[in-house]
């Protein structure tokens, strides 16, 4: 009997025991779970079109207003002071007063740099109200550059990922009367970049290249340059939007002027971006003057 008893004991605990771990591993798979289907979401998901705000009107003067926005190429803009670079350049070309102002943040692929143009908190996925572009967006710049993509191509993104977020940035700024400046996908050394990453990371990137891209290697941008072309003409955007290619300012990329980029051969330097400003400030300005005859 008494053994019959010890025996029931030892049952009940054991049966206890998986009912302990049950508690405490279902939180945990179901929290496992959601970050997954958040990955997913968020790495192979063109975002759904957002509410779009209503920034009211323009204000009454002559000021030419250009805003920045994106992602480490739009932070080294703010960073390296290049909107003061920018005005300069402008001025010379207009005598009407010129303001930039610009905002990014590294790292951020396009779907993240669409969400940053919402300041509401109740937006999903909009975690970090300091990293949001809509107080320069609500400032009613005549032009936005939009520099995005970058990573899109680093974190090997599809070219319909690309496009499609890119899409809804345009829509946004075009619905609220400002005229977007699309960037063409720049020349960088995305293969250096990757060559000195660990080499698990390399194997990574490598397998997911052959998933996304479509071609056999990650040292040319000119997928996402054909798909954005394309997708300006189909969807009527072409003529919406002030186009800048990357022959117009620096057509050879790293490899013919590796003096421009940093180290990384990823970004520019001051210099590379005295270049960029004054190809910008001049497509503008001969764009502005053309449309405000």
């Amino acid at each position: 009997m008494e053994l019959y008893t010890v025996y029931r004991f030892l049952v009940r605990i054991r049966r206890l025991k998986w009912l302990w771990w049950s508690l405490v591993l279902l939180p945990v798979l179901g929290f496992l779970g959601y970050k997954g289907l958040f990955y997913i979401d968020k790495a192979l998901f063109v975002s759904e079109e957002l509410p779009i705000y209503d920034i009211g009107p323009r204000p009454n003067d002559d000021t030419l207003r250009v805003a920045v926005i994106g992602d480490s190429w739009a932070e080294y803009h703010t960073s390296l002071e290049c909107d003061t670079i920018f005005c300069r350049y402008a001025k010379r070309l207009t005598s009407r007063p010129v303001k930039s102002f610009s905002r990014g943040h590294s790292g951020t692929i396009t779907k993240e740099i669409y969400y940053e143009m919402f300041s509401d908190r109740t937006v999903e996925h909009v975690w970090d109200i300091d990293r949001c572009t809509q107080p320069l967006i609500e400032q009613h710049p005549d032009y936005c550059i939009i520099m995005a993509g970058i990573n899109d191509w680093r974190l090997f993104k599809s070219d319909d990922f690309y496009v499609g977020n890119y899409r809804l940035m345009l829509n946004l700024l075009i619905k609220n009367g400002i005229r977007p400046v699309v960037m063409e996908m720049p020349n960088v050394d995305m293969e250096y970049f990757h060559g000195n990453r660990k080499f698990y990371r390399r194997w990574m990137f490598n397998a997911l290249s052959l998933l996304t891209r479509t071609d056999d290697s990650y040292d040319s941008a000119q997928d996402y340059r054909d798909a954005m072309k394309k997708m300006l003409q189909e969807s009527g955007l072409d003529d919406k939007v002030l186009f800048i290619p990357i022959s117009a300012w620096n057509p050879g990329g790293v490899e013919a002027n590796p003096e421009i980029f940093l180290d990384d051969r990823l970004h520019l330097n001051l210099d590379g971006y005295h270049i960029l400003d004054s190809c910008m400030a001049y497509d503008i300005v001969k764009d502005y003057l053309k449309r405000n005859q």
